[in-house]
């Protein structure tokens, strides 16, 4: 009775004063509700996942999570009902003990449907005392999300996924993102939810720069005739729990690393109608072949492609992408990859380097137009995997790739717009 009194109070003082609106809280002070609400089932994990009933912010009850050996353990519950496509945060209060690997202590989700697998709180290490953690998320398409109270992570990243220590969470609760609580602004296809601080533009120049993803995306579209997620629009978020070395992970939403320098991306879009690099490689991401239909196999290297598609899409739209601080606008972007080309290929060097292949596509194009790639990628997307050849290595897929687009330019490519040396050193590379 006590818990059900507190979910109704506390929702409905969040409906009077406006604050985000309550979907689910725990408190943790109820060992029958607790055995109710969270699956704690080990699965042969190291550790152990227990209700401590005089643990916790006022030693009320809570979520306590132990392990000396590396591991990965999270207390979940699912919820059910909610709205697909909005924005929901989950928060609680963390204290950690000798915390050690992985991502540490975090909360996360684990998603069936949608592509955010790697979305987190913050992560927590070594010996620090309460402090609130969150992660805003987008339900399944079924309308669920499973929240998950965590030492350590389900899947092997930057850092690795197993950790060591303890973790208490109390105090969790799910709450629904009012309008004004972000900053949101959308666009036809792309949809962005920000941190209010992380913006310092105006509305009509974020309007302007959403304008342009919107081209970048009907252009990826026109490119490789297929568009990601049904044709829903693309969310991206910002989000703390990406390890360092991501500045964002493409899926539907995109997550937007928080400790990347943000702001400074977002003022170069008004200050030199930058679209933004990072963000339409993201975007580029989700129009991968495995992303839209789940085969693919051919695609080596989606980093190549997903930039490779930028090109296109810069090229189409005459649109503007900074590397290095040197602005680059509409097919000028192939200088930019040129220069990898000629510290690796160019200079005789075996050295894998996606960058300098794309470079050599993008020769390809200039003798016969981008419509070889378009009828390539058609094919390609087309192909189920099932009945694509036996790939040896990577330098077959590129092989394999390169074949396409020599039928939609009826000439071997490979014989035309390469030399036997410049073949050497690919094969060479790909191959190690």
């Amino acid at each position: 009775m006590k818990k059900i009194i507190f979910i109704a109070i506390a929702a409905a003082l969040c409906a009077c004063s406006g604050e985000n609106k309550l979907i689910f809280a725990d408190n943790f002070d109820d060992l029958a509700t607790f055995q109710t609400n969270w699956d704690t089932s080990k699965n042969k994990a190291e550790g152990n996942i227990i209700y401590a009933a005089e643990a916790g912010i006022d030693s009320t009850g809570c979520v306590k999570i132990t392990s000396k050996n590396p591991t990965y353990l999270a207390a979940k519950h699912k919820i059910e009902g909610l709205e697909c496509g909005k924005l929901y945060r989950a928060s609680a209060m963390v204290k950690c003990k000798d915390v050690k690997g992985g991502r540490g202590a975090v909360l996360h989700l684990t998603p069936d449907n949608r592509d955010q697998e790697w979305n987190a709180s913050k992560f927590l290490y070594d010996t620090q005392d309460w402090q609130e953690v969150y992660v805003d998320f987008i339900p399944d398409k079924d309308g669920s999300a499973t929240i998950c109270c965590g030492l350590g992570f389900p899947w092997g990243t930057y850092l690795g996924n197993k950790a060591s220590g303890t973790v208490w969470y109390d105090n969790l609760k799910v709450t629904e993102i009012p309008a004004d609580a972000l900053y949101i602004r959308e666009g036809e296809h792309i949809k962005l939810c920000l941190e209010k601080e992380k913006v310092q533009i105006t509305d009509e120049q974020m309007d302007q720069w959403l304008a342009n993803l919107d081209k970048v995306y009907e252009a990826y579209h026109d490119l490789v005739g297929e568009t990601p997620y049904g044709g829903e629009k693309i969310i991206i978020i910002n989000t703390p729990g990406i390890e360092p070395g991501y500045w964002a992970l493409a899926g539907n939403p995109i997550l937007w690393n928080s400790n990347v320098k943000v702001e400074e991306v977002i003022n170069r879009t008004a200050e030199f109608d930058d679209w933004g690099f990072g963000i339409m490689h993201e975007i580029g991401h989700d129009f991968s072949h495995s992303n839209i239909k789940g085969d693919g196999s051919w695609n080596w290297n989606d980093e190549i492609f997903a930039n490779f598609r930028m090109s296109y899409a810069l090229e189409a739209c005459d649109g503007t992408a900074s590397q290095r601080n040197v602005c680059y606008k509409g097919a000028e972007i192939m200088n930019y990859y040129k220069i990898f080309y000629d510290e690796t290929i160019g200079a005789g060097l075996a050295k894998n380097n996606g960058d300098a292949l794309h470079y050599t596509f993008l020769r390809i194009k200039e003798k016969f137009s981008w419509d070889v790639y378009k009828q390539a990628f058609r094919k390609l997307y087309a192909t189920p995997d099932s009945e694509l050849p036996k790939f040896e290595n990577n330098y077959d897929k590129f092989l394999y790739f390169l074949s396409k687009v020599s039928e939609a330019a009826d000439e071997d490519v490979t014989k035309t717009c390469y030399t036997p040396e410049e073949l050497k050193l690919i094969e060479e590379s790909l191959k190690n």
